[in-house]
């Protein structure tokens, strides 16, 4: 998967291409009907399927007291971008100068005459343009003449909720864990770079990769089973994660640490992946090095019984 930081100001030319638009945040079930749409038409076509989005929240220029957390963080996102088979992904920066880019200079300068489009998949609520003075209804009314085809994908409903990322994301909080990740169609990822701990873990006989608590949702702090995949790697690897503020070894300290069962390479410095796909637990504190070691063995166990009985 190719990565375009600014197709304004860069040099990069496509053509025959399948373009899903859209802020993305989560790539949940609705996301993923419109943006595999795009993907098998452009296989089919023999083009290239591209997803046009953002490196930044729109609501951060225009509404900046109203920006939501994020579901993904930009790593996350593409992670699941280029695991659907994306070919490009334009990463355009939404500032006050890109909040000023009217609807034909989007559609003449960037969707034509950069991306040379051949089909366009928007779900039934997308603006686009200053002021978001261009919609669906107008993609629709003037594709004919502008020579692309406009595919519109319509609300997604699952288990009776019309799904989108402000209902996962406030699911996800609420530690409904299981649900938001049926409407995201996949477990919930957290995804960050591996950072050097005080190595309890380590002495604990369970050691962990330390991962930084960013501006993102999580859900409420507890014991997690999920599994971990290393990047520029296939597996996926059990793994059981403790999200929190580590109560009986480092009070108040904000961390996510991710115990990797059967595994003892040193992963420092390394992206990981982390799938959530089960509550086990909340957090609790201990009363001794002992007994939180005798806890940690108990959650690994746990998750071993479920995840084998899945």
């Amino acid at each position: 998967m190719k990565i375009i930081r600014d197709i304004l100001k860069g040099n990069e030319k496509l053509k025959n291409s399948y373009v899903a638009l859209g802020t993305f945040d989560g790539v949940h079930r609705g996301h993923r009907v419109l943006i595999s749409e795009a993907v098998k038409k452009a296989k089919e076509n023999n083009g290239v399927s591209v997803v046009f989005t953002f490196s930044n929240h729109p609501m951060e220029v225009i509404f900046p007291e109203r920006v939501p957390k994020m579901i993904n963080t930009l790593p996350e996102k593409l992670h699941l971008l280029e695991e659907m088979g994306v070919d490009y992904v334009v990463l355009q920066t939404f500032d006050r100068e890109f909040a000023k880019c009217d609807r034909e200079k989007f559609i003449d300068d960037i969707l034509i005459d950069a991306l040379g489009v051949k089909e366009i998949f928007v779900g039934f609520n997308y603006t686009f343009g200053e002021r978001g003075a261009g919609n669906t209804e107008y993609l629709k009314n003037i594709c004919c003449e502008k020579g692309f085809a406009v595919n519109e994908v319509p609300p997604v409903e699952y288990k009776g909720y019309v799904l989108s990322s402000t209902l996962i994301r406030n699911l996800i909080l609420k530690g409904e864990l299981e649900l938001a990740n049926c409407f995201l169609g996949r477990p919930f990822l957290i995804s960050e770079i591996v950072e050097h701990g005080k190595k309890y873990g380590r002495l604990l006989g369970f050691p962990t990769a330390n991962l930084k608590v960013v501006n993102k949702v999580y859900p409420p702090f507890g014991i997690f089973g999920g599994s971990t995949v290393i990047e520029g790697r296939k597996e996926k690897y059990s793994s059981v994660v403790n999200i929190g503020k580590n109560p009986t070894l480092k009070p108040g300290e904000l961390s996510v640490e991710v115990h990797i069962l059967d595994f003892s390479e040193d992963l420092y410095g390394k992206r990981i992946f982390v799938d959530i796909e089960h509550f086990m637990r909340p957090e609790k504190k201990f009363d001794s090095f002992e007994d939180l070691k005798h806890g940690i063995q108990k959650d690994v166990e746990n998750w071993r019984k479920f995840s084998d009985g899945k």
